[in-house]
């Protein structure tokens, strides 16, 4: 499959209907051998009260690296090609650069689950 900026795409193993995930930039790492690294943003995967008293609601994950494989993982279906990523995901993605990070390797249902249970630990 052939992956490209501005593309969503469906999540497989994520129970929300309207989740999506949104490519902001694709690139090999160095950091990581040259693996290539799907850059995203996620829009509601993932239900949750922010304690902001508006009760539950869709989390955005503004930038959250994977690598390719992951990616081709957990996508499902093409949902548009043009789509924009959060407000926060440069500044994200600069971070990550600057911090040379690295990509998750898991699925995105298995790395929110992780994510999620992180938060509540």
């Amino acid at each position: 499959m052939t992956y490209a900026t501005g593309q969503a795409w469906s999540l497989k193993n994520i129970d929300e209907p309207d989740a999506r995930i949104v490519i902001g930039r694709i690139e090999p790492a160095a950091q990581l051998d040259g693996q290539t690294v799907i850059h995203c943003t996620i829009f509601g995967a993932v239900i949750a009260d922010t304690g902001d008293g508006k009760g539950p609601g869709p989390l955005t994950f503004g930038h959250i690296p994977f690598t390719e494989a992951a990616f081709a993982a957990s996508v499902d279906t093409l949902l548009e090609s043009k789509a924009a990523t959060a407000e926060a995901f440069e500044e994200g993605y600069y971070q990550w650069a600057e911090a040379l990070g690295g990509a998750f390797s898991g699925t995105v249902a298995a790395t929110l689950a992780d994510v999620i249970q992180g938060a509540r630990d």
